[in-house]
């Protein structure tokens, strides 16, 4: 499948006059005139404009898509923003303990989702009889002096139970480093003296579910990184390090916009086992309602012509 992302920045249309390029960071679509390239509007359908392309600024040239065939196209959606959302995690201990002994917490990060996970275990001495209450309060002081780089923040202490937010994709952690997906972690508590049940119990909820969003700065940088090979011709990055300029804004909240067409105007995805796909990403800020609403007033309104229904994010 050619697959292109094509990335927008809150940025008007606007072309220069001596050069012709559009203005970095801008999207528009263009349709294939005789006197060629121009910029498509809401009054063109399959009929008057059968080619069209997306274009974007990059500050010293344009960027385009393939051509594609109106009639060709077999797809023709998209999602609004949605935020991530950091998982917060609670381990509640039920129980009062039987009798004095060791009770051990394992704290597990299962965000990359394949074992081994990270762990780092964390133990206490109760007394017979020990609280939930009195638990929890020394599994906050061991954690707290401890913390384990995937836990933002300090151990809230809810008495008898403790609550752990994980870090979101692309905040910063306390050594510096970046946090590259949303967390996901785990607990196993580990009550036993001797092998025999000392009666704690603990339970593991999540009062806010971790929620990686749509749209979301990081992982739309991520989708252009993995596209700068396709895009850019960049993929022998040992021996080529100059990478090409991202244009993601980290912290812009993109809606999605996704166009699929076939090459040969079939329905099928493949011919002789030969790839027939072309998709197109259209990442766009959506900061400012004028620009969304012109954007989607070109592409409604020329693929409502191709039987499409209307998009509206």
């Amino acid at each position: 499948m050619a697959k292109h992302l094509m990335i927008g920045n809150e940025v008007a249309v606007t072309y220069s006059a001596t050069t012709g390029v559009l203005a970095d960071g801008a999207v528009d679509i263009q349709k294939l005139s005789a006197s060629g390239p121009t910029s498509m509007g809401p009054l063109d359908t399959i009929a008057t404009s059968p080619q069209f392309r997306v274009v974007v600024g990059d500050g010293t040239s344009n960027v385009v898509s393939p051509w594609i065939y109106g009639k060709d196209v077999i797809n023709w959606s998209g999602k609004s923003h949605v935020a991530q959302v950091a998982e917060v995690a609670v381990a509640t201990i039920s129980t009062n303990a039987l009798a004095a002994g060791t009770h051990t917490l394992k704290i597990m990060n299962l965000t990359n989702g394949a074992e081994p996970f990270e762990s780092i275990s964390y133990d206490i001495t109760v007394t017979a009889s020990m609280t939930p209450t009195a638990q929890t309060a020394l599994l906050k002081i061991a954690i707290d002096a401890n913390l384990p780089h995937w836990v933002n923040g300090n151990v809230t202490d809810n008495g008898g139970n403790i609550a752990m937010t994980g870090f979101k994709k692309g905040e910063t952690k306390a050594d510096g480093s970046v946090q590259e997906d949303l967390v996901h972690m785990s607990f196993f508590f580990d009550a036993a003296i001797n092998g025999v049940s000392n009666n704690s119990t603990m339970a593991v909820t999540y009062t806010t579910v971790g929620l990686r969003g749509y749209g979301d700065g990081f992982y739309v940088k991520d989708l252009e990184d993995r596209q700068f090979g396709l895009q850019s011709g960049f993929y022998l990055r040992g021996h080529l390090p100059n990478t090409p300029t991202a244009k993601t804004n980290t912290a812009s909240p993109y809606d999605m916009y996704h166009i699929a067409a076939t090459k040969d105007g079939s329905s099928a995805s493949q011919i002789h086992g030969v790839d027939n796909i072309i998709e197109i990403n259209i990442a766009f800020d959506n900061g400012t309602a004028a620009l969304t609403s012109a954007l989607e007033g070109v592409l409604n309104s020329y693929l409502n012509s191709a039987g499409f229904g209307t998009v509206n994010l």
